[in-house]
């Protein structure tokens, strides 16, 4: 044998003879063996491996197990307790319960329309694969280590799972509160940041609890089961309930089976074509930033004015797009007042003013995602079936690749989610890891339906939100008829490429699976500074924000390019239009220290061209998103009127009182949908939103 060889040999046989010199092998065995399981395991929550994964816990399982099959280890006195099996099994069922069925069920019924997709699947069925886990992981694991174990070691596993129960709930309840946006691919806009005085406070409750709920193992034994039992209970009616609430969205939501057409739209080169492009969160303020870092996108857009001194009516669409679509009967304010229709009947109104409009006035009227459209996440384009002449399609996720991809990892997640939630606090990092809970394809860089971003330069993988309303973006010229002749034609599409925000490659601004812009931004850091003015570009937010709008000029410039070589560019209006702005921050000088406010939430990107027109202008005139209709019929339709209420569309309610302005976040259509918007801090504002001294702090109503 070799020398290596042979000096192993020697040392293992040192080892071994010395090991059964000892009183009691098996047992220190069963320790060492043990206690490497145990280490294996800490190590694999705070260091995830992303190599062999299953392989490495299952080692780590089996290294726990080996104590029980080597030794029955026997202690003295109190510790040679009876098993409660009882207890032991209520235990288990609860967790079950609580992080298979319970959490995740309250998750999908929050938003159900988000789970669905063009596939038309109960969002239900993410429950199976979640609840499958659980009961994997807390009855059949536990218990098959619990019909092992001595009895002593089962006595002390059920107070062990009763004290997990309880601490488990605790952490869900209590702490972890307040993380953000949150998507349906179980991701929040920014990674989960608990202070170490907020995780020192949740440690120290967890050692206080579990003290505490070791002792009613001691004194209150007998009612701890019938305490399972009854909280087992409870997390099975909600979940039921919860699941009831989402069947009833999805049934609700059948008209998405019969919407799958690809769309198409005409544009002509001798009549006149008015496109109104509304871009979800596109934001005024970056665009000097845009342009100064792409100054031939000034050429593409030759003819637009830029609009900087734009206000929406609120920072989330379900204030403002029916003011952009329909006017000044539509602000915030305005449907209010008419306390006594639904908001979900005056936003559908809303959606419908302008195409009906040009439709009456004979144009070929096409209508693309019309956002909450029956006031549903997925537009109901049946609000159009009274207008036969009307096309109305929904586009976004109709180019996309790889949607089972999506579903994998909602099945395999919704559990995971739920361990993170009831987890301490000083392990949802790890638990969560920048939203890939520790999924090695992610890790590898192959995810074609989730990014993982580990600062704000680098990332893994991609966004599918992102990219469902991209791709749609990059199959503008394939969707876009070229027509002969003098058909006059409307376009009223949306799209969230600049809502679905994303790192992306730079200095390209395109989706790849591996991101790094380091080298990039430190060599290009002064394409933020204009005249010594300073767009901040520190946070993931700022600069998925930043680049995804810039992604959706370069994209939108060559689709202007594409107008122009084929002959219907100068013969068409195109205003490009965003709902609402963001408060990331993005300028110190748009924070308002005394009204608490960053206005970049409020700022949106507003850009017209008008027929024949040259040049790129900027125009500082005080403007709002409820311009839209005005600007859109100027010139091509002669006094134009709301077909719904008679009166003239007009913007003189812009010039007769400040705007009033809500600053609430209650987003949820499926929360905030009665006859007035729910109460939140309203502003006002007048001529120029970049002046301080213009704005006024209304209340809260």
């Amino acid at each position: 044998l070799p020398n290596d060889s042979r000096i192993f040999i020697v040392w293992f046989s040192l080892l071994k003879n010395i090991f059964y010199k000892l009183r009691n092998p098996k047992l220190v065995l069963s320790v060492i063996s043990f206690l490497a399981g145990l280490t294996g395991v800490v190590y694999f929550i705070l260091k995830p491996t992303y190599l062999k994964r299953e392989v490495l816990l299952m080692i780590f399982f089996v290294s726990l197990m080996l104590p029980l099959l080597l030794y029955k280890v026997k202690f003295k006195g109190k510790l040679n307790e009876t098993p409660n099996k009882k207890l032991f099994m209520a235990g288990c069922t609860f967790l079950t319960l609580l992080t298979g069925l319970y959490i995740p069920s309250l998750v999908i019924s929050a938003s159900p329309g988000e789970f669905i997709s063009s596939s038309y699947l109960n969002p239900n069925r993410y429950l199976w694969s979640s609840f499958l886990l659980a009961a994997g992981a807390f009855i059949i694991w536990i218990g098959f280590f619990y019909l092992l174990a001595p009895d002593n070691i089962k006595a002390l596993m059920d107070k062990l799972v009763w004290i997990l129960s309880g601490l488990a709930i605790i952490n869900y309840m209590a702490f972890g509160k307040d993380l953000g946006n949150f998507t349906s691919e179980l991701m929040f806009d920014n990674n989960p940041e608990y202070s170490v005085l907020m995780q020192a406070v949740n440690l120290l409750v967890m050692v206080v609890a579990a003290v505490a709920l070791y002792f009613l193992t001691k004194i209150k034994k007998e009612i701890l089961t019938v305490v399972l039992l009854a909280g087992t209970l409870a997390f099975g009616a909600m979940s039921i309930s919860n699941m009831n609430k989402t069947t009833r969205v999805y049934k609700s939501m059948d008209y998405v089976s019969l919407q799958e057409e690809l769309a198409s739209f005409k544009l002509s080169r001798e009549g006149k074509n008015v496109v109104v492009i509304m871009m979800d969160r596109a934001m005024g303020c970056v665009v000097p930033y845009i342009l100064n870092e792409r100054p031939e996108l000034m050429e593409q857009f030759d003819g637009f004015t830029f609009y900087p001194n734009t206000i929406s009516f609120g920072g989330c669409t379900n204030f403002c797009s029916p003011a952009l679509y329909g006017g000044y009967e539509y602000t915030p304010e305005a449907m209010n007042d008419r306390d006594d229709e639904l908001l979900g009947d005056e936003s559908d109104e809303a959606l419908k003013v302008l195409p009906v409009l040009f439709d009456d006035h004979g144009y070929d009227v096409t209508v693309c995602d019309p956002p909450h459209a029956g006031f549903q996440y997925i537009p109901d384009l049946s609000i159009y079936d009274e207008y036969p002449d009307i096309k109305a399609y929904n586009t976004i996720g109709m180019f996309s690749d790889n949607p089972e991809r999506k579903d994998e990892l909602r099945m395999r997640n919704m559990f995971l989610y739920s361990i993170f939630k009831t987890s301490p606090l000083v392990f949802q990092n790890n638990i969560y890891n920048n939203g890939m809970y520790n999924d090695p394809d992610a890790n590898a860089g192959f995810d074609a339906t989730t990014q993982y971003i580990t600062d704000n330069e680098t990332a893994k993988g991609m966004n599918s939100y992102f990219m469902d309303n991209y791709t749609v973006l990059e199959k503008l010229p394939e969707m876009t008829q070229l027509v002969d002749g003098n058909e006059d034609t409307f376009l009223f599409l949306q799209n969230s490429t600049t809502h679905e925000v994303t790192l992306l490659q730079e200095p390209y601004y395109v989706p790849t699976a591996m991101v790094d812009n380091s080298e990039y931004d430190e060599q290009n850091s002064d394409r933020f500074v204009i005249d010594g003015r300073e767009m901040n570009y520190d946070t993931e937010e700022q600069a998925k924000h930043y680049q995804t709008n810039m992604a959706m000029w370069i994209i939108m410039g060559e689709w202007m390019d594409y107008l122009r070589e084929n002959g219907v560019y100068d013969n068409t209006r195109i205003i490009i239009v965003a709902d609402h702005g963001r408060d990331t921050l993005q300028f110190d000088d748009m924070y308002y220290d005394d009204l608490g406010i960053d206005i970049g939430y409020v700022n949106p990107l507003l850009i017209v061209k008008d027929f024949d027109s040259e040049g790129f202008t900027v125009d500082d005139t005080f403007m709002t998103i409820a311009d839209v209709p005005t600007l859109a019929t100027e010139g091509v339709i002669a006094d134009p009127v709301n077909p719904f209420t008679g009166n003239a569309i007009t913007n003189d309610e812009k010039f007769t009182h400040p705007q009033e302005i809500t600053f609430s976040h209650e987003y949820d259509i499926l929360v905030n949908n009665g006859y007035k918007f729910i109460p939140g801090d309203w502003y006002s504002v007048h001529d120029d939103i970049f002046e301080e001294d213009n704005w006024e702090y209304l209340g809260n109503y």
